[in-house]
């Protein structure tokens, strides 16, 4: 949840359960919060999907959702700042409503947590000025064929989102293969002298190799490039259209049906980011790291 007005500032975090069952993507939220200091409070969300199933990547992304090739996020005594994330959110909407502060909710995992919100407080979340996704895809697919992995885990909660009338930005697979890390950034970000440098560049190292062993291929950026959309909206192009989302499809369960045809006959209910200026989004990402992670 990022306030607008006057500057950006993280209000909150609210962890669901994804690329690891929602233990384990508390537990990481809670270790990456202390390795950097961070100020943010961190809430508890929903541990399964709506209908109930549970889906991860954690054949891909190991039994911790986040692969290293060095070392592990340190432990951290740090607990949840509540359980009822969802909850949290709602209240803080409710508060600023009477403000009528720039509100931008951001979803980079599956959106039950989002979706629930839509259920339970349909009038506070019409504070969100935007909610931004990073998830589906205009094209292919990577859990499925035809189907990306935030919007497969949970595609009720997804059609929820996308039927609310709050303005939604769409960050898909489409646009995120266009922003490639590669071993050179990865070399760039060990050659930093900090620990906590160290401790990312492990992780960035094993996440570049998912597509290639000895990292010869580059691979696509996902859930960063909504931050760096925040901070450089000028890197990127957007398409409205209408987007839905498939349920009942036997191959084609969780994908974005994205309507790109121009045509006026149906409501838009999305922009939908088009193309990435990969080179800049990638320069910008190494020189915020570096601020962050170098000294």
């Amino acid at each position: 949840l990022v306030c607008r007005s006057p500057l950006l500032h993280c209000a909150g975090v609210s962890v669901v359960a994804g690329n690891a069952p929602l233990r384990i993507t508390l537990d990481n939220a809670l270790r990456i919060r202390a390795l950097h200091g961070l100020q943010a409070p961190i809430y508890a969300g929903c541990e399964r999907s709506l209908m109930g199933a549970s889906e991860t990547a954690q054949t891909i992304l190991g039994a911790q959702g986040m692969r290293t090739l060095g070392e592990s996020l340190p432990s951290t005594e740090q607990q949840a700042d509540g359980v009822d994330g969802v909850g949290a959110l709602l209240t803080h909407l409710r508060n600023q409503q009477a403000s009528q502060a720039k509100t931008t909710l951001i979803a980079i995992g599956p959106l039950t947590n989002v979706a629930r919100a839509l259920q339970q407080g349909a009038r506070a979340m019409q504070a969100v000025d935007e909610i931004v996704i990073m998830g589906g895809s205009t094209d292919s697919g990577n859990h499925t064929p035809a189907a990306e992995f935030n919007i497969f885990a949970d595609p009720e909660a997804a059609d929820i989102v996308f039927r609310s009338s709050i303005p939604i930005r769409m960050f898909g697979l489409n646009v995120c293969r266009q922003v490639l890390l590669t071993q050179t950034h990865v070399q760039e970000v060990k050659n930093w002298p900090s620990a906590e440098a160290q401790i990312v560049s492990g992780h960035l190292d094993a996440y570049q190799r998912i597509r290639s062993s000895d990292g010869s291929q580059p691979m696509p950026l996902y859930d960063p490039i909504v931050a760096l959309w925040l901070l450089a909206p000028e890197l990127f192009t957007f398409q409205e259209a209408p987007v839905d989302i498939e349920l009942d499809g036997k191959l084609t369960r969780g994908m974005t049906v994205c309507d790109l045809r121009n045509r006026a006959a149906r409501p838009i209910n999305a922009r939908i980011a088009m193309h990435a200026d990969g080179d800049a989004v990638m320069t910008l990402l190494l020189k915020q790291l570096k601020k962050a992670l170098a000294s």
